[in-house]
């Protein structure tokens, strides 16, 4: 059980805060471009995580669960880094399709299994922040974001496993696939917002 100080989230400081965070979320959409087998990430994840760790350190009093969440942000900061550039290496080819596989692949799982840590004891934290000022609507969006983020992660795990396999799907998979990252991310930038709408609120009242 998360233990918040009420009294910080009744403030325009935590709404900032969430406020911050709701901006991190755009850096964490994997968009990238390239040429050839070099493809550069134009929304950098590091950028995100800075400002997580920005907005997280302005609340550090709310709760000692916000320190835990800081060294995860610190700790993505870094091993985004490795991520921004990345070079694909053929590993099947014909007449119309090439398969490929990044040499920082396994990077990208370890990236993946803290940002669903993070995200997961975030949204935690957003649930005792609801329960704190008897908010259930911000309680029931923050645990059903997290359960579907996991979901999604997964899923996408999954899949990209079987691309091995069939490497021919790999172009329908990403043309579903984006607009899904798309939906999730933008789903945890509501909750952002709306859990600084409620600290905003709270502090009025």
């Amino acid at each position: 059980m998360i233990e918040v100080n009420s009294s910080i989230v009744r403030t325009k400081r935590c709404a900032k805060a969430f406020q911050q965070m709701f901006w991190a979320f755009i850096f964490f959409i994997d968009f990238r471009l390239g040429f050839g087998n070099i493809h550069m990430d134009i929304l950098p994840d590091f950028i995100g995580w800075i400002v997580m760790a920005s907005a997280l350190t302005t609340i550090r009093d709310l709760s000692s669960t916000v320190s835990a969440l800081r060294q995860f942000a610190y700790l993505l900061i870094v091993i985004s880094l490795f991520d921004i550039v990345e070079f694909r290496i053929p590993i099947m080819q014909s007449a119309n399709f090439t398969a490929s596989i990044s040499p920082i692949f396994f990077i990208s799982i370890i990236l993946a299994i803290l940002e669903i840590v993070f995200i997961w004891k975030l949204c935690g934290l957003i649930m005792a922040m609801a329960n704190a000022v008897g908010s259930r609507t911000i309680w029931r969006q923050a645990n059903f974001r997290r359960k579907l983020y996991i979901a999604f992660y997964l899923s996408a795990f999954i899949v990209v496993l079987m691309l091995f396999a069939f490497p021919a799907f790999i172009l329908p998979v990403i043309m579903v696939g984006l607009p899904l990252a798309v939906v999730v991310f933008a789903l945890m930038m509501v909750l952002m917002r709306s859990t600084a709408n409620m600290c905003r609120a709270a502090a009025e009242y």
